[in-house]
């Protein structure tokens, strides 16, 4: 039986609850060594990373590390915890130090200490006598740490630094034959997918000699990214011709390179966090990841690899004789999983090892899936993916419209991508529409695109999230009265920056953990976006006015769209107290809003208790706000409420 109900106040069996009721949150890394895969994958309920293993033709799972929660904290944003060596034993980083383990059996050997987080590591590379990582040490500036790269003995637990001087270093990678390291860095003002360099030097036990510079963008405008050895060859990324395309050159200063793949489609990812590897290589095979297409190329040439259902790929994975490839994957209707692709068979069969979300439980579900929206903004070609309400138990009065929850991707420099999100299939659900925005300074749209952000943060963002929301409305998509947003971080930023545009249709807002004061984030950031405001608004102080002029605090009495503030109490990329002075201004002024705060959550949130609980708080709060009576009900104290 069909239930008529407006859209927006359906009941749905998904949950907040059933986000927890799975394998695990996310995975997170992943190697293949000879016969076996290794992933981290986040728990759940703990939030906790865990390591795991298994037989590539096997079905059971080993827990390596027990106790321990792989995971890093380099640049805030961690990533590049887990290193397996060619024998399968394991390298890991913790926030307690680097750690060894021959086997998942075996005792945990500590390598290096972080003596109480003065000292970060991540992203390694090994010898059969010395680890290699980066670095990073709050022993003299806790605010601005020295970030290098380190060998460590594993004998010993000497430690020498290898390279030293650049503002920042990711990618260290030792050639086949141990005599050589390569990396990526970069310095202030670029952020890592800015201008960079590759270097290298000669390597003798720990200590490194003879630095030369392989590639250099500075000053050039060209990013590289992504170094690895293919046999005594050096592959990169870079974005030259406007899109991060892989190329092949010899490891010398000014080689001629090789375009190994040349088409107008993206490689890479903002590298937000270290470790990521948007390509793998052995002797007879190179596949590619282009923002969510693989490509393969052999001796024979290049062709896409199939793969159904999939559409977004991380951290790609071949054994140095294997021909499986493998892959974190993701897609539609298909959360986060452990897959491999057969190679060497031309039907390409993919295989799945390991899932965060059993597809079976995600098939009895009723999924909404997306499609691609273009608009026109400003003159220029943008897009998002367009959600629409669904739920077969429930239809909605004739003539009407369901609401819409346009979102805005954090970084911002990141990409809106259409795999499977459970927080957006509880709104669709329950009859509400979801627009994520690419905007113009996502990724997976070229060079160009990205940096239109640049001195336009605040501005062009928020008028492609707007002129969406205008497009949708008058495709007769949407109810123009019942246009809501909510975003993180950035994202957070960018609705409050469409909340004070004049030409705001927004009826409804929930900032978690957004920006709302450029100044004071430019005095309290961590040293990975230190400059990263001078590339997206302008330098500073010389250019205070403008930083001043784009913050919503300062624009309180432009604001009259009902808001509420989430945000957690550890948060050390943007300060808490943004969102609690912006909720006692707009308080004050007598606008319906609220402010919930989380303790022991950082700069996104990772228990399953808090999820839950920012979750129903949003649809909660934006339902009532636009006059619909939301199915569930929240702790949310609404105050200067007007329903």
């Amino acid at each position: 039986m069909v239930t008529k109900a407006a859209y927006g106040s359906w009941d749905s069996q998904i949950t907040p609850d059933i986000f927890a009721k799975c394998n695990c949150k996310m995975i997170c890394e992943l190697q293949v060594v000879g016969k076996t895969v290794y992933w981290v994958e986040q728990n759940a309920v703990t939030g906790k990373r865990e390591l795991y293993s298994k037989p590539v033709d096997g079905n059971d799972r080993t827990r390596w590390a027990d106790g321990q929660s792989v995971q890093t904290a380099v640049h805030e944003y961690g990533g590049g915890a887990l290193h397996v060596l060619p024998d399968g034993s394991v390298l890991f980083a913790t926030i307690e130090g680097v750690f060894y383990q021959k086997s998942a059996d075996s005792g945990v050997e500590q390598l290096a200490e972080a003596n109480n987080r003065m000292f970060r590591f991540a992203d390694f590379s090994a010898t059969e006598t010395h680890v290699f990582a980066v670095n990073e040490s709050h022993q003299v500036d806790a605010k601005v740490p020295e970030n290098r790269l380190i060998s460590i003995d594993r004998k010993t637990r000497n430690q020498n630094v290898v390279a030293s001087g650049a503002d920042f270093y990711a990618y260290p990678r030792v050639s086949p034959d141990g005599k050589k390291l390569i990396w990526m860095q970069w310095n202030h003002p670029n952020m890592p997918w800015d201008e960079s360099s590759i270097r290298m030097a000669d390597l003798t036990g720990g200590e490194s000699s003879n630095e030369v510079i392989l590639k250099d963008g500075t000053g050039k405008g060209i990013n590289y990214t992504e170094p690895s050895w293919h046999e005594h060859r050096l592959l990169l990324m870079h974005d030259a011709t406007n899109w991060w395309n892989v190329y092949l050159s010899a490891a010398e200063p000014n080689a001629v390179e090789k375009n190994l793949n040349p088409i107008q489609r993206e490689f890479s990812y903002p590298l937000w966090q270290l470790g990521f590897r948007n390509y793998a290589a052995n002797k007879p095979y190179l596949a590619m990841n282009a923002n969510g297409v693989l490509y393969l190329r052999t001796g024979f040439g290049t062709v896409e690899i199939p793969t159904p259902g999939y559409t977004v790929f991380q951290y790609l994975s071949l054994d140095p004789i294997g021909s499986e490839l493998f892959a974190i994957a993701s897609g539609p209707k298909r959360a986060s999983s452990v897959i491999s692709i057969d190679l060497s068979n031309k039907d390409f069969p993919l295989k799945v090892h390991r899932e965060s979300r059993d597809s079976a439980e995600i098939d009895a579900l009723e999924i909404s899936e997306p499609e691609e929206i273009v608009f026109n903004s400003d003159g220029v070609i943008v897009s998002g993916y367009f959600y629409p309400p669904k739920n077969s138990a429930y239809s909605a009065p004739p003539g009407s419209l369901p609401p819409v929850l346009l979102l805005g991707h954090s970084g911002p420099t990141a990409p809106a991508q259409d795999s499977l999100d459970f927080k957006k299939q509880f709104f669709t659900s329950r009859g509400v529409a979801v627009f994520d925005v690419n905007y113009r300074g996502s990724t997976g749209f070229g060079t160009d695109f990205r940096r239109m952000l640049y001195k336009n943060c605040g501005i062009v963002d928020r008028n492609d999230v707007l002129n969406g929301a205008k497009a949708l409305i008058e495709q007769g998509r949407v109810d123009a009265d019942k246009v809501v947003i909510s975003g993180s971080s950035a994202g957070g930023f960018l609705l409050l920056s469409c909340l004070i545009s004049p030409d705001n249709i927004i009826k409804a807002a929930v900032s978690i953990y957004g920006v709302a004061d450029l100044l004071a984030l430019d005095e309290d950031t961590h040293k990975l976006e230190q400059y990263y405001n001078e590339m997206l608004i302008g330098k500073y102080p010389e250019e205070a006015a403008v930083y001043q002029e784009r913050s919503p605090i300062y624009h309180i009495d432009k604001i009259e769209t009902p808001i509420a503030f989430l945000h957690g109490k550890e948060d050390t990329v943007v300060p808490v107290k943004q969102s609690i002075t912006m909720y006692e201004k707009i308080s004050a002024r007598g606008i319906t809003t609220a402010l919930q705060l989380y303790d022991g959550e950082g700069h996104g949130f990772r228990s399953g208790d808090v999820i839950k609980a920012s979750t129903e708080a949003t649809f909660y709060f934006l339902m009532k706000a636009v006059g619909i009576e939301p199915s569930i009900q929240s702790d949310l104290e609404i105050v200067n409420s007007k329903f």
